[in-house]
C-alpha cells in the first residue's frame, strides 16, 4: 500500500488525509500534542504524538517508505520537515506556505511542492471574477513551471494552443477548465478563466508569462 506521512493538523491537513485514504493511501499523522491526536481521532490513520522535526520520529513513522510527505505546521516546522524528506529520498514533498516572501523561495530551492495559502485564495477569486493570476511552482537553473489563469482582457483569448507554444517556444501539458482537466492539444483554443499550466527553459517561461499575464 502506497504510504503518505502528514505532519500538522487542521481542517486542510484532516480533509487531505481523508482524500489520500479514500484512494488507496495508508496515512500517517505526526501532531505535537494529545488534544491535536484528538482532533484526528475519526480519521483512519497511524497517528503519532511528538516533536515534529524529531528525526527518530519521522523514522518511526516511515519516512523512509513513504512516497508522499505533506507539511501543514507552521513554516519553520514545514521547511524542516521537508529538508528532510528530501534528503530522506520521498519521491514527494508538499508544504502549505503561510509567508510567501520569506519561505516560499527556500521551499522551491529544496524542489518542494510549495503551496502559498495566499495564492491558494487568489486563485480561486481570480478565476470566479475571470481575472488575471500567476503562480511559481517550480524552478531550478534550467526550467520553470508557472500556473497562469486568463483574464477576460488576455489578448489570446481564441488563439490556439499550439500557436501559443510554438510562439513562446514552451510547453502546455494540462490546461483546467471550470471542473475538467484537459491534455494540452494544438487546437484547444484558450478562453477566459482558463488555468494554463506553463512548463519549459526558464526564460521561455517568463517571457510567456509576461504576455499571458
Amino acid at each position: 500500500m502506497r504510504r503518505a506521512l502528514i505532519v500538522g493538523v487542521n481542517g486542510i491537513s484532516i480533509s487531505v488525509a481523508r482524500l489520500l485514504i479514500n484512494n488507496g493511501y495508508d496515512a500517517t499523522f505526526i501532531v505535537k500534542s494529545e488534544h491535536e491526536g484528538q482532533v484526528v481521532r475519526d480519521v483512519p490513520a497511524y497517528v503519532y504524538v511528538s516533536d515534529q522535526v524529531n528525526e527518530e520520529v519521522l523514522d518511526n513513522a516511515g519516512i523512509d517508505k513513504a512516497e508522499l510527505v505533506l507539511s501543514f505546521a507552521d513554516d519553520e516546522t514545514n521547511l524542516k520537515v521537508a529538508s528532510i524528506a528530501r534528503s530522506r529520498g520521498v519521491p514527494v514533498v508538499m508544504a502549505l506556505v503561510n509567508d510567501k516572501e520569506n519561505y516560499l523561495d527556500r521551499f522551491i530551492e529544496l524542489g518542494v511542492y510549495a503551496i502559498p495559502i495566499v495564492d491558494a485564495v487568489i486563485s480561486k477569486i481570480a478565476h470566479y471574477l475571470r481575472m488575471p493570476f500567476k503562480q511559481l511552482l517550480f524552478a531550478d537553473e534550467l526550467v520553470q513551471a508557472y500556473y497562469v489563469v486568463i483574464s477576460m482582457d488576455s489578448p489570446y483569448l481564441g488563439d490556439e494552443l499550439g500557436q501559443l507554444e510554438r510562439r513562446c517556444g514552451v510547453s502546455i501539458p494540462l490546461v483546467i477548465r471550470g471542473n475538467e482537466v484537459i491534455l494540452g492539444r494544438d487546437n484547444l483554443s484558450i478562453e477566459a478563466g482558463d488555468k494554463l499550466l506553463i512548463v519549459g527553459r526558464s526564460d521561455a517561461v517568463v517571457r510567456c508569462v509576461e504576455k499571458l499575464y
